[in-house]
C-alpha cells in the first residue's frame, strides 16, 4: 500500500489566521487517509499536526510526522505520531520536501521559501494559499524559474486545496 503524503509548510510563529487554515487542512487530509509531514514545531506545523491528530478513528494511512531540526524528539509538538530528530537545523527542510508527495504552503517566511524552492527543484507539486500573508501568497500562481512547465498552484480555500490535492494524487497514481 502506498501511503500518500502532504508536507504542510508555513510560519513557525503563532499567527491565528494561518493556524486556522493549517489546522483545518490537517483535519481534512487525515480524514482522507493522507499522512502529513511538517517541520514538527509550532505555528502552522503545530496547527496542522493538531488538526490531523484530532480526527477520531484516523485511517492507518493518516499519520502525523515531524522532521525536527534538532537532536531531541522532545522539541516536537505534542500532536506528532512520529518525531524524527535530524540534528541538521534548517537543512531538515529538504527532508520535509523529499518525504512529501505534494507540498502545501500556508504563509511562511524564509524557511518556507527554502522549502518551496526545494519542492520546485525536486519537481514536487506545490500548492500555495494566496489569500494570506507570506511566501505562499507571493509565489502562488507563479513559476520559480523556467525549468518546469507548470506553476505553483494558487488556492484560496481549504476545500479548493483538497480538490487540487485529490486531483494531483489521481494524476500521480494513474
Amino acid at each position: 500500500m502506498k501511503i500518500k503524503t502532504v508536507g504542510i509548510i508555513g510560519d513557525s510563529l503563532e499567527k491565528p489566521e494561518l493556524n486556522k487554515i493549517a489546522e483545518e487542512m490537517g483535519r481534512k487530509l487525515a480524514s482522507a487517509g493522507i499522512t502529513i509531514i511538517t517541520g514538527g514545531r509550532e505555528g502552522v506545523m503545530g496547527a496542522a499536526s493538531r488538526g490531523a491528530s484530532s480526527v477520531n478513528k484516523r485511517p492507518e494511512t493518516a499519520r502525523v510526522i515531524g522532521i525536527l531540526p534538532g537532536i531531541s524528539k522532545e522539541e516536537g509538538n505534542q500532536h506528532l505520531d512520529y518525531a524524527i530528530p535530524t540534528g541538521i537545523g534548517w537543512a531538515r527542510n529538504q527532508i520535509v520536501v523529499l518525504a512529501s508527495d505534494i507540498v502545501l504552503a500556508v504563509g511562511g517566511g524564509a524557511g518556507t521559501l527554502s522549502e518551496m524552492a526545494y519542492a520546485w527543484a525536486y519537481n514536487k507539486p506545490v500548492v500555495a494559499f494566496s489569500n494570506v500573508e507570506g511566501w505562499s501568497n507571493k509565489l502562488g500562481g507563479h513559476k520559480i524559474d523556467d525549468k518546469r512547465a507548470d506553476s505553483i498552484i494558487k488556492v484560496n480555500s481549504e476545500d479548493e486545496a483538497m480538490r487540487v490535492i485529490n486531483d494531483i494524487f489521481s494524476d500521480l497514481h494513474h
